[in-house]
């Protein structure tokens, strides 16, 4: 397992190929369920850390468990899903992860393997249920199981560490940012997308926002490049991700100069490298509604 944990950083290459990696791995009633692997920082044998119970208002908490040395907030996945539970001496690893600047823990039965999928191999699900990013097939003992890649940003918020954004707008959106031209912004999860346009809204900036890179990079070959005053872009979405969007728009001549915000929850170090070694302008949390701001009034073309 420590040998699995090391190798995270080097998985993580896969968007070069335009593939993602998903930690696929068991619930406690061996429901396949998968994370991408970019926000995996390690995973932990259960029975080597320190768990303390703490009060909480929901069973969705777990505990704490101490990893490397600093709290962190242990989820049950189980009783979030909605399926049935073990105690949690019975889950055998913690998938320790980062995602919107949030360090958290994950009790999971057992793993089953690393895959790679492209883009292409993921179905979108979120319209029937929230808590689903999306779906997709592996090969679990010679056989296609369904696997789904729960939505995380769904998951932060039914626990209260994010919410729909409007005391951060009243607070952080100070006066308008109105531009002539149009930001154009993908994004899979209805969460973020609501948020995005609230924002939108109330900055008084004109916006089309797309459900994913496809439709986007669509639309850029439809309008004049002149007419685009900003692009921004999720990085984990099924069809056509991230990456893809930034490396189409910062590949082309025509396109090259339009300012391009990554605004996702894999927010871990090795993948914001990798986000401006492909040249985006500015990479944000998330729902992060201050930094939202001052990097679209930093970038905005007027």
């Amino acid at each position: 397992m420590s040998s699995m944990g090391s190798s995270v950083e080097q998985m993580t290459q896969a968007h070069l190929r335009n593939v993602q990696q998903l930690a696929v791995f068991y619930t406690g009633n061996n429901n396949i369920y998968a994370i991408n692997i970019a926000k995996v920082k390690a995973f932990i044998i259960q029975e080597e850390v320190t768990i303390t119970e703490t009060p909480k208002s929901s069973n969705i908490i777990a505990g704490i468990a101490t990893i490397r040395g600093e709290p962190i907030t242990l989820i049950n996945l189980d009783n979030w899903l909605g399926l049935s539970a073990l105690t949690t001496e019975e889950y055998k690893l913690i998938i320790f992860c980062e995602f919107n600047h949030k360090k958290v823990g994950f009790l999971i039965k057992d793993m089953l393997d690393i895959v790679e999928k492209t883009t292409e191999d993921l179905r979108h699900t979120e319209e029937q249920n929230s808590k689903i990013t999306y779906t997709t097939y592996v090969k679990v003992h010679d056989k296609e199981q369904l696997c789904t890649v729960f939505n995380a940003e769904q998951l932060l918020k039914d626990i209260g560490w994010t919410d729909d954004g409007s005391e951060a707008l009243e607070k952080y959106v100070d006066k308008p940012l109105a531009s002539s031209k149009v930001i154009l912004a993908a994004e899979d999860s209805g969460v973020a997308r609501e948020i995005l346009i609230k924002f939108f809204e109330k900055a008084q900036l004109k916006y089309e926002v797309y459900k994913n890179g496809g439709d986007l990079i669509d639309r850029l070959s439809e309008i004049s490049p002149a007419d685009v005053a900003l692009v921004i872009t999720d990085i984990e979405m099924p069809g056509t991700d991230g990456y893809q969007v930034a490396s189409h728009i910062k590949g082309s001549a025509a396109l090259s100069h339009i300012p391009i915000i990554v605004n996702s929850s894999m927010t871990t170090e090795a993948v914001r490298n990798k986000m401006a070694v492909i040249g985006v302008d500015d990479f944000i949390g998330k729902t992060d509604i201050a930094a939202l701001y001052t990097a679209t009034k930093n970038l905005i073309i007027p």
